[in-house]
C-alpha cells in the first residue's frame, strides 16, 4: 500500500500567534473598569429658571387625573391648548400667556381673534408662575414635567436636559429620592408616549362631532327661515362672491 504523505508541519510563522495584551495595556483596562461613573445628584435651588424659560409644558393623562381627584381642573383649563410640533407630534401643554403690548404699541389693527402661534411663546414663562413673589401657584399639582426636570427618560436611558441647572450636582440627594425622581422620570416617558397617541385620535374624532353639530344647527336655522330671509341670505353670499379678492 502506498505510504501516505506526512501533512507539512506548520512553521511558528504560518500558527495563528494570539495576541495578549501587554502589562500596561492591562493596567489600563483595568485602571478603565474601576473608574466611579459619574452619580447623578439633584436639589431644586428654587432659582426659578426651568419655570421662566421653559415655554410649553407637556400635559399628561397623569396631571389630568391628578387635578381631577383634587378637584382643581377648573383652574388649568384656560391655559390648556394642543401644539403640533413641526414634527408632527401633538402634544397637550400649559400654553404660555403672550407678553403685554409694549408702551405706545399700536395693537388697533390686530384682529379680535387673533392668537399669538405657540412658536412665538417658546421661552416665556410658566402662566402658573408668580415671578414677583418666586412661587408656583399650583406646586401641590404641578405637572409630571416639572416633578422630574431636569432628569428625562427616553425608554432605554436616563439624561439631563439641562445640564446648565444649578440643582444638577447639588449634595444631599438622599437614596430615596434619587429612586423616586428616576420612577418619576419613567412615569413622565409613558404617560407622554401614551397621550401622544391618544391626542390625534381623540382630536380627530371631536373635530367631526362638532362639524356634525354646526352643520345640524344650520340646518335647523334654515328649515325656521322664511322665504324673504333666504332672498336676503342669498344676496348676501352672492355679493360677497362676486367680490375680487384682496
Amino acid at each position: 500500500m502506498p505510504k501516505k504523505d506526512k501533512e507539512p508541519q506548520k512553521s511558528k510563522k504560518d500558527e495563528e500567534v494570539e495576541i495578549k495584551p501587554s502589562e500596561s495595556e492591562k493596567s489600563e483596562e483595568k485602571g478603565k473598569e474601576e473608574e466611579p461613573k459619574t452619580k447623578f445628584t439633584f436639589k431644586c435651588t428654587r432659582c426659578d429658571k426651568c419655570c421662566l424659560e421653559r415655554g410649553p409644558i407637556p400635559i399628561t393623562f397623569w396631571d389630568l387625573e391628578l387635578w381631577a381627584r383634587n378637584g382643581v381642573i377648573a383652574n388649568f383649563m384656560p391655559y390648556l391648548d394642543i401644539y403640533q410640533k413641526p414634527d408632527g407630534v401633538m402634544d397637550l401643554i400649559l400654553k404660555p400667556l403672550p407678553p403685554p403690548p409694549e408702551e405706545g404699541e399700536d395693537t388697533s389693527k390686530n384682529e379680535p381673534f387673533s392668537i399669538t402661534p405657540i412658536e412665538d411663546l417658546l421661552e416665556i414663562k410658566c402662566p402658573l408662575y408668580n415671578q414677583n413673589d418666586k412661587k408656583c401657584l399650583v406646586y401641590e399639582n404641578r405637572p409630571l414635567s416639572c416633578r422630574v426636570y431636569p432628569l428625562e427618560f427616553d425608554g432605554k436611558n436616563f439624561s439631563i436636559v439641562d445640564v446648565d441647572c444649578p440643582g444638577v450636582g447639588e449634595k444631599g440627594m438622599t437614596k430615596e429620592e434619587l429612586k423616586e425622581m428616576r420612577e418619576s422620570a419613567k412615569t413622565m416617558y409613558y404617560e407622554l408616549t401614551r397621550i401622544r397617541i391618544s391626542l390625534p385620535i381623540l382630536n380627530q374624532m371631536i373635530s367631526q362631532k362638532v362639524m356634525m353639530d354646526l352643520m345640524k344647527q344650520n340646518l335647523e336655522v334654515m328649515s325656521k327661515m322664511t322665504d324673504e330671509d333666504r332672498a336676503k341670505l342669498d344676496e348676501i353670499f352672492k355679493k360677497s362672491s362676486d367680490k375680487p379678492p384682496e
